[in-house]
């Protein structure tokens, strides 16, 4: 972004200095994107011998020509020329660079010598390494390095399918970002060494066979410090306007009025990420000149079709003002390193937002839908796959939007189908991971519970009441119980008709008997207790079996104050109990009615025959002990409405008689 304080400075330094600038480069022909290479480099010849003594002192030369064979020319550029080579003393291939013969001079010279020196300076796996400089046979500086193939990243940049044949990759601007982050490495640690490079272009960067990344062509780099030989160009001193106009920095053209430092080479990195992402260089003006004017002064047209956070890093980097820029080619590679990282995180996010609108069109399917299990289903698959995408999109970039907004969505959406399917616990637990969720939908997922509290303790207590109406439980006691007794019952008469006590007046034996009954009934019932007091039926029948010996008890003894002898007294005894068997009939179980017909019955009889009375009260008795055998065997036919099903094969937690 073009910092208007800064372009204003620019501006009138070019106009003071445009005349200058316009001398200096009409004459060069060279076009928008090759390198503008100093013009006064012609130093004065004291400066020139002592860079070339420095240099060549002390043997530091090869010049046995024995060692060094050289072959045909592999490429040539606007000075020099690179030459196929052998190192004899290893015999390696090597690439050997030399001045073109028809621009050797001592000025050309002295600049092959620095970029050798350059180089040779900077050990880095993305720079090539220099091997020697040796003297040619016309007396001519040759520089000896590594010999790279492959080609030119400027080529790649624009065949897409190349780089996918060539490299095996599926993504070729994801690899075209990872060359420009293993260039900012090789910047890096030259300026780390104190040396900027000033020509950081496409075509200057050479990608192997291999995937190897080299930064070439250091004719126009510059020491930052001086470090007292005098063999390196210092930045400081330059007063040329240097660098590729296509990509170079403003201040490459104000003839040193502003310094050339790390953050120009800066610039020059953001300017070839501009060519990564637009597809052509940033400046573009016509003609040389033109173009270094709108490098100066003009805002290259913003990125389209990237992401925002790339578009970003760009614009930062070529900043007019080099204090708003990026300020390292580190900072810079790092800030590509999250990219790609938050570009993964950006396909992860997309993939799962495709899985969740394939699930927000399950959500407005119709819940009472025949399919609707299958649907359910698939809705907790898409689901699961599209919160395990959004989550893990998330874990690799904390920040992404798409995906924060995503999950979200999804668990909103969801939440509000789990209520529509009346589970509001689900629903909350997912409005219970959103930092602020809906407040009316929280409020209609509380109050769903709420009336589900309300509804689960009414069918607590549903069940409750049923499980005290089970005639399952204590069967197996009861019909024990009903057994002994019902057998004494029946006995009972039939031993008074068969073995008449002396005094038929004889109260005793009346009195007793209901007595007797109730004690034995007693302690059947406290060895029983656990499970004739678990149930409402049990203790209704228990209580109901003291209200009925009790009741025998008393009529007796008001029968015998009154002076009735005990054979009248039976039809009232029969009464009784026709009259409780009826009453537990209407509101315990309805089938013991047989055992009140029966006492009716037997009463009946009783009165039209006397002297058969006790006969009748044995047929009665034995009426009830069949009637209630019946209803309380263990497999019973009948259960009252609402009972578990389970409740039949439930095992009974009572102790087994005898």
């Amino acid at each position: 972004m073009v910092n208007e304080d800064n372009a204003k400075a620019i501006r009138a330094l070019l106009n003071e200095r445009w005349a200058d600038i316009e001398d200096a480069t009409r004459t060069l022909q060279v076009g928008e994107d090759e390198t503008i290479r100093p013009q006064t480099l012609g130093m004065t010849g004291s400066r020139r011998d002592r860079v070339l003594s420095a240099l060549l002192d002390g043997g530091r030369i090869s010049t046995p020509t024995r060692r060094l064979e050289v072959g045909d020319v592999l490429g040539m550029g606007g000075m020099g020329v690179v030459h196929r080579g052998t190192q004899a003393s290893l015999d390696r291939e090597v690439a050997i660079k030399a001045v073109r013969p028809d621009k050797r001079s001592d000025d050309t010279t002295v600049k092959l010598l620095q970029e050798a020196w350059i180089a040779g300076t900077l050990q880095h796996p993305n720079i090539v390494p220099i091997y020697d400089i040796a003297v040619g046979g016309e007396g001519e500086p040759l520089i000896v390095q590594q010999r790279i193939e492959g080609t030119a990243w400027s080529e790649l940049l624009d065949d897409d399918d190349l780089v996918r044949s060539t490299f095996v990759v599926s993504d070729p601007f994801e690899w075209h970002l990872r060359v420009l982050a293993q260039v900012c490495n090789a910047v890096a640690y030259a300026h780390a060494r104190g040396i900027v490079h000033l020509d950081i272009k496409p075509s200057n960067v050479m990608v192997g066979s291999f995937g190897e990344v080299f930064l070439l062509d250091w004719g126009l780099a510059m020491a930052l410090t001086d470090d007292g030989s005098g063999r390196l160009p210092l930045a400081a001193a330059n007063e040329d306007v240097i660098g590729t106009p296509a990509f170079m920095a403003p201040e490459m053209l104000t003839q040193g009025d502003e310094p050339l430092t790390e953050r120009t080479d800066v610039y020059l990195l953001g300017a070839t990420l501009y060519r990564l992402c637009a597809g052509r260089p940033p400046h573009r003006g016509g003609n040389p000149i033109a173009t270094m004017f709108a490098a100066a002064t003009k805002e290259p047209p913003p990125l389209e079709g990237v992401s925002e956070e790339l578009a970003a890093i760009c614009a930062r980097c070529m900043s007019t003002a080099p204090g708003d820029r990026i300020q390292t080619a580190e900072s810079l590679r790092q800030a590509l390193q999250a990219f790609l990282e938050h570009r993964g995180a950006i396909r992860l996010a997309e993939e799962a937002t495709d899985k969740l609108e394939a699930l927000e069109a399950l959500w407005g399917d119709d819940p009472d839908a025949p399919d609707a299990p299958e649907r359910d289903d698939a809705v907790r698959v898409f689901f699961s796959e599209a919160r395990f995408g959004l989550e893990q999109a998330i874990a690799v970039w904390a920040d992404e939007p798409l995906a924060r907004e995503g999950l979200r969505r999804l668990r909103l959406g969801m939440a509000r189908w789990e209520l529509r399917r009346n589970r509001p616990h689900a629903a909350q637990t997912l409005l219970a991971t959103l930092p602020d969720p809906p407040g009316d939908l929280t409020a209609e997922v509380r109050q769903r519970i709420e009336e589900l509290g309300r509804l689960g303790a009414r069918v607590e207590e549903l069940q409750a009441l049923a499980d005290q109406q089970d005639l399952t439980v204590g069967m197996r006691t009861r019909v024990f119980i009903t057994g002994v007794l019902g057998l004494c019952f029946t006995a009972l008469p039939i031993l008074r008709v068969l073995r008449p006590p002396p005094d038929e007046l004889n109260w005793s034996l009346t009195v007793a008997s209901p007595l007797a009954f109730l004690t034995i009934f007693t302690l059947l019932v406290v060895w029983a207790r656990d499970s004739m007091m678990r149930s409402a039926i049990n203790r209704r029948t228990v209580g109901t079996v003291y209200v009925l010996l009790g009741c025998q008890a008393l009529l007796t003894l008001a029968a015998q104050a009154v002076g009735l002898s005990p054979a009248q007294v039976l039809p009232l005894l029969m009464v009784l109990w026709a009259s409780v068997a009826g009453l537990y009939a209407v509101h315990v179980e309805s089938r013991l009615v047989v055992t009140a017909v029966g006492y009716v019955a037997a009463m009946a009889a009783a009165l039209a025959w006397p002297s058969a009375q006790w006969w009748f009260a044995a047929a009665a008795n034995f009426v009830f002990t069949v009637n209630a055998l019946v209803i309380w065997w263990p497999t019973p036919v009948w259960k009252p409405r609402g009972l578990a099903d389970t409740a039949e094969s439930a095992p009974e937690d009572e102790p087994s008689p005898p």
